[in-house]
């Protein structure tokens, strides 16, 4: 029979079998009855950590299927629901004024127009003479030399190229130089009009362009000295875990280094977006919660690394404790399978969790196909597109029963053909395999086949090419 009693300000509950509704039953009163035992106003955080933890890896919900709430979805479903979300998010609306040389590397809010004719005058398309020269009149006949892209003089009606000139010395004793025009000039000939690059008032950057050199060329040039732009997007990293270490400290045994935080931070930066780092927490679910809602106080999308799994806490404490939207939490994919999306309230405002798995291969790879594609649509750049492209794979790499993205490095034969190159990952991609890799390859689930090899699969592009090989193959 179940015993329950006190010694020393210390509950003891004896319980002669587990059983999940006697758990549940305990759950309700448990922290009240430790505050009157111990006659503290504090909650006892340790305590509440351990119970809680129990309580969502022995709750009777676990008896329901995870499929039942968070279903399986393909990559391509994911995909969609991140576009989707991130075309309702509300996000894209907080918008700033920058000044243009701030400008780099931020996303449109509205579009941009030309304030100013450019040039603001007609120019020569060529080294050439020009007729006539302002402001002096001079008879019809006089001529000016003038360089490709100078200013025409405003009387000129042509340019005549160098090449069809012959310059000859004046057979008096001055310095009159003449000029022997070899080809029948046209109306107009060698100018460009005012206005030629841009003109006034004329759309010239569209709104939601993420603003690269060319687009910071353009706004200096047409008069620009600010732009409104989308703000930029706030985001945290955070790494759920008992045995991990910040990288350069000594490693206690069973312990390793902190590497997905760090590879996520990096990426995120690569790609023009800055991040807060939320540091390591305990895999328990009192500092989970803690932790991530500190985070969503101060950003409005936080990547967490580790505890996704099913069987993990995370998604359990998303749910019961922030009541967060789960839009999914389990993708057709390997690796990245427990990846999950979710949403909440903070304060009012919607806060966005997307989920990925601690193990760093993993979190690379994800982080390429879905977490970037998400944050470019977050922020405002609607023209933001995955770079898909098929890819000719040689070497033999093994199938799973779901599809795999597998990390390769592309080189071009000579009739331009992206070939795939092993890295040693014929069944599943190490630590080493993300270095120099510039594309993830979209292997098909198996069927009959049990490896694919000299075929033409789908890959993603995730970084230019170093090397374009000129060899054929």
């Amino acid at each position: 029979r179940t015993v329950c009693g006190i010694r020393n300000k210390t509950l003891i509950i004896n319980l002669p079998v587990i059983d999940n509704d006697c758990i549940a039953a305990i759950a309700d009163t448990l922290i009240n009855t430790l505050h009157l035992i111990r006659k503290k106003d504090d909650k006892n955080k340790e305590t509440e950590s351990l119970f809680a933890n129990a309580y969502f890896l022995n709750s009777s919900d676990n008896n329901v299927s995870e499929q039942e709430w968070t279903p399986t979805i393909s990559l391509n479903d994911a995909l969609l629901i991140l576009n989707e979300v991130s075309i309702t998010s509300t996000i894209t609306e907080n918008t700033e004024s920058v000044k243009i040389s701030d400008a780099y590397g931020r996303i449109l809010h509205k579009n941009v127009y030309s304030k100013y004719n450019v040039p603001s005058f007609r120019t020569s398309k060529k080294h050439g003479y020009a007729v006539l020269f302002p402001p002096i009149s001079l008879k019809c006949g006089t001529c000016v030399w003038v360089k490709s892209g100078a200013p025409i003089p405003n009387e000129a009606t042509a340019v005549v190229e160098e090449k069809n000139t012959k310059r000859i010395r004046s057979l008096l004793n001055n310095d009159k130089v003449y000029i022997e025009i070899m080809s029948k000039p046209q109306y107009g000939q060698n100018i460009n009009p005012i206005g030629h690059h841009m003109t006034r008032n004329k759309l010239i950057l569209k709104r939601s362009t993420r603003i690269g050199p060319e687009e910071m060329g353009v706004l200096a040039a047409s008069g620009h000295k600010e732009v409104v732009v989308v703000q930029q997007l706030s985001i945290g990293v955070l790494s759920i875990g008992n045995n991990l270490e910040e990288p350069g400290k000594p490693l206690k045994p069973g312990y390793v280094y902190d590497i997905s935080r760090i590879i996520i931070i990096s990426l995120l930066k690569n790609n023009d977006f800055s991040s807060s780092d939320f540091g390591i927490v305990n895999n328990t679910s009192s500092s989970i919660k803690e932790n991530i809602e500190k985070a969503l106080d101060k950003v409005d999308i936080l990547v967490t690394l580790g505890s996704a799994n099913d069987k993990d806490l995370l998604k359990k404490i998303l749910l019961e404790y922030f009541h967060a939207e789960i839009y999914f939490g389990n993708v057709n994919i390997k690796p990245g399978k427990s990846t999950t999306l979710a949403s909440c309230k903070i304060n009012d405002k919607i806060k966005y969790c997307l989920c990925l798995s601690g193990n760093p291969v993993t979190a690379f790879i994800i982080a390429q196909a879905l977490l970037l594609p998400f944050l470019k649509n977050m922020s405002g750049n609607e023209y933001a597109e995955i770079p898909i492209l098929p890819i000719h794979v040689n070497n033999p790499f093994i199938l799973h029963h779901r599809p795999r993205l597998a990390c390769t490095y592309l080189k071009w034969s000579k009739d331009n053909v992206a070939t795939a190159c092993s890295m040693g990952n014929l069944f599943k991609d190490k630590l080493c395999n993300i270095v120099g890799s510039n594309a993830l390859l979209i292997l098909p689930s198996e069927n009959k086949e049990k490896t694919i090899s000299n075929e033409k699969v789908s890959g993603l592009f995730i970084e230019r090419p170093g090397i374009f090989n000129t060899k054929k193959e």
